[in-house]
């Protein structure tokens, strides 16, 4: 079978765990998605946007509810190929179990996420 390739590095787990968090906050109105723009690819970004707007005509539509309380429970890193790491990060969100996936890749000397999942 497979070998496990999670990843030691304590400043990765940080970095995506921070990002996923951002995330949440965006989806949630908490966050303006600029605000990870200079750590996501420009497609992923554009789609966070969308998302974000979505998210933003959904809650004026229902009304929006009160603040959510966002605590993060476990991440992992993964190497996925030299260039390339995904991760999984948990949360708590009022009261609810979410988890974010995540792929980050080296784009000119620099990392940027190429995917975003909330699941």
């Amino acid at each position: 079978m497979g070998q496990d390739k999670h990843v030691q590095n304590p400043e990765l787990i940080k970095l995506f765990a921070e990002i996923s968090q951002a995330y949440i906050e965006i989806l949630v109105g908490l966050r303006r998605p600029e605000q990870l723009a200079r750590w996501l690819s420009d497609k992923i970004y554009y789609e966070v946007c969308q998302k974000a707007k979505q998210e933003a005509r959904q809650r004026a539509l229902s009304g929006s509810g009160p603040r959510p309380d966002i605590t993060l429970r476990k991440s992992r890193t993964f190497l996925s190929d030299p260039e390339g790491y995904e991760g999984v990060v948990l949360f708590r969100v009022s009261g609810s179990t979410k988890a974010v996936s995540l792929r980050g890749e080296m784009i000119h000397d620099r990392l940027r996420i190429t995917e975003l999942v909330l699941i």
